[in-house]
């Protein structure tokens, strides 16, 4: 059964592109719906070429003989949801979280750039009251004091601009620990996802094509043996 087979790629792909990025940028703490969009959209293109490349029928068939299971237990079921969540999961995560961290890192190299341009131009504006402080300072004691109080001020800006320069700076996200939270995360979700809607897939598509004959897991084809 082609077509049963192709349906259910299609549909485990889509299904755990949709849930793995949502679950992925959520506990990435840099959620946006465009991040979470992109992160859908590459997730599911990996999926479909994860399915093309990796015999899961084949890998989840062999599983399933080598342990004794029946096909449709609740244990075939499981071992079935064990071994394409490892395939799939792990690589979904690692990749969700490259884009998840390098969209928060853009974002705050972009908040810096835009904190060291403003502390310059403080910088430039403090050094200009500074020089006209020392030719007024003697001669026009009323213009030495609003140059004081000026550079009093631009002083406050300066040490603001320093210390907001710094929590951007500490908040750029770790991609090591990006990616570990989202393995814990993601890992047993997957499994969980996996094992609930690809027996309920299965049986959509048995009910719509036509039962397959085989065993090793919800959508596992085995060709009948030779007479």
């Amino acid at each position: 059964m082609k077509k049963i087979g192709i349906f259910m790629s299609l549909l485990m792909a889509l299904t755990l592109s949709f849930c793995m990025s949502l679950i992925g940028t959520l506990t990435s703490g840099h959620f946006t719906v465009g991040s979470w969009l992109i992160s859908f959209a590459v997730s599911l293109v990996i999926s479909l070429v994860i399915g093309l490349i990796v015999p899961m029928p084949k890998l989840e068939a062999a599983a399933c003989r080598k342990l004794k299971l029946r096909p449709g237990t609740v244990k075939a079921n499981l071992v079935s949801a064990l071994i394409s969540n490892t395939i799939y999961t792990p690589l979904l995560s690692i990749v969700m979280s490259v884009i998840m961290v390098s969209a928060a890192t853009a974002g705050i190299n972009g908040e810096i750039t835009r904190t060291e341009s403003m502390l310059s131009e403080v910088n430039t504006n403090m050094a200009a009251a500074n020089e006209e402080l020392e030719t007024a300072g003697e001669t026009d004691p009323a213009k030495a004091g609003e140059l004081r109080a000026r550079i009093g001020e631009l002083t406050g800006q300066y040490n603001e601009l320093n210390g907001k320069l710094a929590g951007l700076n500490a908040a750029k996200p770790p991609m090591g620990m990006a990616i570990l939270v989202s393995l814990l995360w993601c890992y047993p979700s997957g499994l969980v996802i996996i094992f609930i809607v690809q027996p309920l897939y299965m049986k959509m598509l048995m009910k719509k094509f036509g039962p397959p004959q085989g065993v090793g897991g919800p959508h596992i084809v085995r060709r009948p043996p030779a007479h």
